[in-house]
């Protein structure tokens, strides 16, 4: 038995299981000699495979020009007569694809020419689509995990936490990612331990060893001896409680001012999950996961209308805050090709991909508006930064509200309209958005990063990713405060939220609502009924006039 300390344990819970190893890598070529036979065949099937990842293109180059130079690629002499080559040497199609690939990005990346090296991305997208062609993916690796795995990964991307069966995991275990991972989100929100960026102890998980993973602690334990194995699972036991009846109920300070608890969710599964924690409602339903399970296209407006019901009806009556497609960034589809960018947090993601790809966008809003119709549905706009982006989303919304009326479906005609504030932009942008939005929400886990430039999922930069900067608080101070002159409501769906020991500052800070990971609503709940509001406000004002993390810190009693 060994014990690692570790910092990013996710969820203070406990788990214990066998490991079970996912492994992932490109294409690797099978280095098989074509008989001179059948070579004739092995170019068909190119041929073909060519063919099919044009009419995907052109679908995507109709809707985005950024497609139109991928299309081109497909058809490229030159990839033609390279792959041509080598399938007439011997090579089978996906080897003559794949070495072609290497040899022309290769070229394209030694031209002093700017765009035309950029184009060496292209050429890897253009062949990677014609491999998947030539070499189809066959069946999801993750349906094969053991019931009461330990999963353990390199890393762990929104696309592949979407095909896991999480019923089937008790903990998760990367050598990559950060506390802000998506991983490590979606791992507080089901109270899942996990440990993120375990590094080079990584290589000591073999498939089917004995882990235990110790939330509380702090650490990871291999081949547990008996005793800890028992007392380890006499804790995982002891977890599963009943929750006390008030935990249910909203709460208020204990000088009377009401704040909702609200939680976060990606599934209808999360939401049910939501509601027995307690939650008042979900303040930040993220629609995207329901887009990510794809593996074939866009979700339709039944299907979406469907899931968005189902979520508003598991609710009760409670809010349910539906958040608009937020792909992009570190978020892929398996089914749409982003095009590579440097910088792809600052790129084509979340509201610019939406105003862009309107019929897609349109689809969507339909599903929410028809959903508002059975239950207290609401809409939420992310990555925010002017009012041209709110106005032309909402003068989108009001298109689909006259197409729905025509048609003589059933929809909220004063369904509430929020804004997501997560960029510097937003944040200065708050009185004019205050006064055509019905409310807030900030998103701390994007605000910071963008406020502090640090790019939360760089593991070298980690320890300089804090909510708790200044310059943090003083963002969520000025959006509060401005959304007050406009009687707009304001929450918080940041992951900072979820820690108990914020909400005193959050709650000073004049914030309306709190969305929090679920297993956490019940101790936030229980530290905002301790509350007084003068005192909460007094430590607030201490807090945002802070010039240091620590000093911050030290003003709200955290360390």
């Amino acid at each position: 038995m060994w014990r690692l300390p570790v910092k990013q344990v996710m969820a203070d819970a406990v788990a214990i299981g066998h490991v079970w190893r996912y492994r992932t890598g490109e294409y690797a070529p099978s280095g098989r000699i074509v008989p001179s036979a059948e070579r004739a065949a092995e170019q068909a099937r190119y041929d073909a495979a060519v063919k099919a990842v044009e009419a995907e293109l052109g679908e995507l180059a109709a809707a985005n020009d950024i497609f139109a130079a991928h299309l081109e690629l497909a058809a490229d002499p030159m990839l033609a007569e390279s792959v041509g080559e080598k399938i007439a040497g011997g090579a089978t199609a996906a080897d003559a694809v794949h070495a072609a690939s290497g040899e022309l990005s290769a070229l394209f990346a030694q031209i002093d020419d700017e765009y035309l090296r950029a184009r060496a991305d292209d050429v890897r997208d253009v062949c990677s689509r014609i491999l998947r062609q030539l070499v189809p993916s066959g069946a999801d690796p993750f349906a094969a995990i053991p019931e009461g795995s330990i999963l353990a990964a390199e890393e762990l991307a929104p696309s592949d936490t979407v095909r896991i069966d999480f019923a089937r995991v008790r903990g998760v275990v990367t050598r990559r990612g950060s506390a802000t991972s998506h991983l490590a989100i979606l791992a507080r929100n089901m109270g899942l331990p996990a440990v993120v960026g375990l590094g080079d102890d990584f290589d000591r998980l073999t498939d089917g060893a004995v882990v235990a993973l110790d939330g509380g602690a702090g650490e990871l334990i291999v081949d547990p001896d008996e005793r800890t194995a028992a007392t380890l699972r006499r804790r995982m036991e002891e977890a599963v409680r009943d929750l006390p009846q008030w935990v249910r109920e909203p709460v208020a300070t204990r000088d009377g001012r009401p704040v909702a608890v609200l939680a976060n969710a990606g599934s209808v599964a999360e939401v049910e999950r939501a509601m027995r924690a307690g939650a008042d409602g979900i303040g930040l339903f993220r629609s995207e996961f329901l887009y990510m399970q794809r593996q074939d296209g866009f979700p339709g407006e039944e299907e979406q209308t469907a899931a968005y019901t189902a979520a508003a009806e598991r609710c009760g009556g409670r809010p349910l805050v539906i958040r608009t497609l937020d792909i992009g960034g570190d978020k892929a589809l398996p089914y749409y090709a982003f095009p590579a960018e440097e910088n792809p947090f600052l790129g084509w993601r979340a509201i610019r991909v939406s105003l862009e790809l309107r019929e897609m966008f349109r689809t969507q809003l339909r599903a929410i508006l028809r959903a508002s119709a059975e239950g207290n549905v609401r809409v939420m706009f992310p990555m925010i930064v002017s009012l041209d982006e709110l106005r032309a989303a909402r003068a989108l919304l009001e298109e689909c509200k006259e197409e729905l009326r025509r048609e003589g479906a059933a929809f909220d005609e004063r369904i509430a309209v929020g804004v997501m504030i997560e960029t510097p932009a937003a944040v200065f942008m708050a009185d004019e958005m205050a006064a055509e939005a019905d409310f807030f929400s900030i998103g701390t886990n994007d605000l910071t990063q963008y406020v502090l430039a640090v790019d939360r999922g760089n593991e070298r930069i980690a320890a300089m990713y804090e909510p708790l900067h200044p310059a943090v608080v003083r963002a969520i101070r000025l959006t509060v405060e401005a959304a007050r002159r406009h009687g707009c409501e304001t929450g918080i769906c940041g992951e900072f939220a979820s820690e108990a020991a914020h909400a005193e500052l959050l709650v000073g800070l004049g914030l309306d609502e709190l969305s929090v990971a679920p297993p956490a609503v019940a101790a936030v709940k229980e530290r905002i009924r301790t509350l007084d509001m003068p005192q909460a406000e007094r430590t607030a004002h201490r807090a945002a006039e802070a010039a240091t993390t620590g000093e911050m810190r030290h003003a709200i009693g955290c360390g």
